[in-house]
């Protein structure tokens, strides 16, 4: 998607122009918006847009010398101006210092459709041109395209540039880390994910700015290792990559650098995740997935691995039916599970199913992200849980989680809480000799009378009376 920004000192102007178009359908965002051209110049140096749709009077400075300025910058930006009939010769200017296009007020879907095609055919012609030629040379580990690699760095100044030591830095998100500069190469390497080439003497500097308040709109920056040989830049870059998707494993934002994994340790366990499906013994395929959760909790393990092990384990699974597609990038996996120990979670659920182990398979909705929490819910609700908790943990509103429960559960989260602890209260009561007071700690109740309340209300009987009657 191309980003765009727009500006005008008039609020409705620009919300107009967001609610005209369908924007996504020709291949752009609106990625921001400014009322002055000061504030546009600020914007464009944060989102980096490529295109900027300007009214021409504003206060401060005005849409033709936000063109100047604009037009000064390293990486070219396409402007529109949008103006008045009364403002026709300001737009003529406009055309003059360089504008891509103009168009008049009040707006017209059809004129804006027509100027976002054209922009939209120069734009990819421009990209094509220049940095899918880089990536796709940087991507094809064949020797053979190494000196094709190496003209590509020459004629973009970039050999030159690693001769004298660069550190590749892969930001993720919709925003662009600040401090970068003017002298840092971009390149887009995926929908919301950018890598850095920049001089080794800045990163330090910039690191620190990022360390203390992450840039708005970026979930985590890797930082790969300084590089002197343009032979060794396609995996520095895919080491920052992965680092850069570290969020995933600690389950925060922020900025991580590559470091040795335990990729032995993960192969045994592995080793028995595999013999655990052959053999279908739930028992040991759950150690394992607690072992390999412990590797991850303890930052032993990267993104890499997490898609490994989704990946694998799936395939293991496949012998015993389940026909789910594998995925196929860190970004997918991210997008369907909040974090690694979710994913480990839905992994374990599904693999329980099918391995037979419960009479009762795990419940399960089509929304994967609440799949992952109303399963961890249903395996350790006799624990101390509660929303803020699960918020906490699977990074989502408390509030959002409580609204999902009931809407795809149709009961609160307390209420199906309570079900599962008074439905395993009364396997006990059946079943065994315990105390009621001892069933009650077990399935997560410390407060007996609360404990024997709540049981009457589910049940009709108090606990007592339950097994006395069974």
């Amino acid at each position: 998607m191309h980003k765009v920004l727009l500006v005008d000192d008039e609020s409705w102007v620009v919300e107009s122009l967001k609610d005209l178009v369908d924007w996504e359908r020709y291949g752009f965002r609106v990625a921001g918006q400014a009322a002055s051209g000061e504030e546009a110049l600020a914007a464009i140096g944060r989102l980096r847009p490529d295109v900027v749709f300007t009214d021409i009077r504003m206060p401060e400075m005005n849409g033709l010398e936000l063109i100047r300025r604009g037009r000064e910058l390293p990486e070219p930006i396409q402007f529109v101006v949008v103006s008045g009939y009364a403002e026709f010769a300001y737009a003529q200017k406009a055309l003059a210092y360089g504008a891509a296009a103009y168009c008049l007020k009040p707006f017209d879907e059809i004129e804006i459709a027509g100027v976002l095609v054209k922009l939209a055919a120069k734009l990819d012609a421009r990209g094509a041109d220049s940095a899918e030629t880089l990536l796709r040379l940087l991507d094809e580990p064949d020797p053979a395209v190494a000196d094709r690699l190496l003209g590509e760095l020459r004629e973009r100044g970039l050999a030159a540039r690693i001769a004298a030591g660069v550190v590749p830095v892969v930001a993720i998100g919709g925003g662009e880390p600040p401090g970068l500069g003017g002298a840092a190469f971009r390149l887009k390497t995926g929908v919301s994910k950018t890598a850095y080439l920049i001089g080794a003497r800045d990163v330090q500097a910039a690191r620190e700015g990022w360390e203390a308040a992450m840039p708005e709109g970026v979930t985590g920056i890797g930082i790969g290792r300084p590089v002197a040989d343009w032979r060794e830049i396609r995996d520095a870059i895919a080491e920052a990559d992965i680092a850069a998707h570290q969020r995933f494993i600690a389950g925060r934002n922020g900025v991580y650098e590559p470091r040795r994994w335990q990729e032995d340790t993960l192969n045994a366990y592995m080793l028995d995740v595999g013999k655990a499906v052959e053999h279908k013994n739930g028992q040991t395929l759950s150690d394992a997935f607690a072992r390999i959760g412990s590797l991850f909790r303890e930052g032993e393990l990267s993104i890499r691995h997490a898609f490994q092990v989704y990946n694998m384990t799936n395939s293991f699974l496949f012998k015993l039916g389940r026909t789910e597609t594998a995925l196929y990038s860190y970004e997918q996996l991210a997008q369907v599970f909040a974090d690694v120990h979710a994913m480990l979670a839905g992994l374990a659920a599904v693999s329980s199913r099918y391995l037979k182990q419960s009479d009762a398979p795990l419940p399960e909705t089509r929304n994967q992200t609440f799949n992952a929490i109303l399963q961890h819910v249903t395996r350790h609700y006799r624990e101390d849980l509660s929303l803020q908790g699960l918020s906490e943990q699977f990074f989502m509103n408390p509030s959002y989680i409580s609204q999902l429960f009931k809407k795809e559960t149709g009961e609160t989260f307390t209420a199906y809480v309570a079900r599962l602890r008074i439905g395993n209260a009364c396997e006990l009561l059946r079943e065994g000799d315990d105390t009621v007071q001892d069933i009650a700690a077990r399935i997560g109740y410390q407060d007996y009378f609360y404990f024997t309340r709540l049981f009457k209300k589910l049940t009709g009987n108090t606990p007592s009376q339950y097994r006395e009657s069974r």
